[in-house]
């Protein structure tokens, strides 16, 4: 083998060994954003199940009892809302998730934290804004994120990785009938 057939035979080693390793890193990209999509398909659809879970409890505590009127000021103070003495550890209406954190694993294994936060709302200007005060409407805001350091639900800001929460807000209404 002369001196031209060796620059030949390396020049096609360097080319090939190019194209494998453009070709691994595409493969390597595509699978970080099948992934990358995977995860947050996930955390929508634990988010999505914690809001439908929602309809399953009471508006209040006071709207168990068949006997009472339902009045404004029967219903659970704004600043007691949350897990009460009485329920024993035990969810049975809306604000008792107030602050609640659990843990939910995923189809692929991965933990997620979802975090629900409850509170009072009242129709001002065509919106729901907080209130300080008891009302018929509560507004349940669900955040899912999961706990890993180097994040699977994230954004990317310049090359960095930034963890991200995905959050969904359900305004929930007591109507009853005289």
């Amino acid at each position: 083998m002369n001196t031209g057939q060796s620059l030949l035979t390396l020049g096609a080693l360097i080319m090939v060994s190019i194209i494998s390793l453009n070709f691994y890193r595409a493969n390597n990209e595509i699978s970080s954003s099948l992934d990358f999509d995977r995860f947050r398909v996930e955390g929508m659809a634990i988010l999505t199940s914690q809001v439908e879970q929602l309809s399953q409890y009471y508006f209040d505590e006071i709207t168990t009892d068949t006997t009472s009127s339902k009045r404004l000021i029967d219903m659970t103070s704004p600043y007691s809302l949350g897990l009460e003495a009485n329920d024993s550890g035990r969810v049975d209406d809306i604000d008792d998730l107030r602050g609640m954190v659990v843990v939910e694993t995923g189809l692929s294994g991965v933990s997620y934290r979802v975090l629900t936060d409850v509170e009072y709302v009242t129709l001002s200007n065509d919106q729901f804004v907080y209130s300080g005060s008891r009302q018929y409407h509560k507004r349940v805001r669900v955040s899912v994120y999961d706990g890993y350091n180097i994040p699977l639900i994230y954004h990317i800001v310049g090359e960095d990785r930034v963890k991200d929460t995905l959050k969904m807000s359900v305004t929930i209404s007591y109507w009853f009938y005289n």
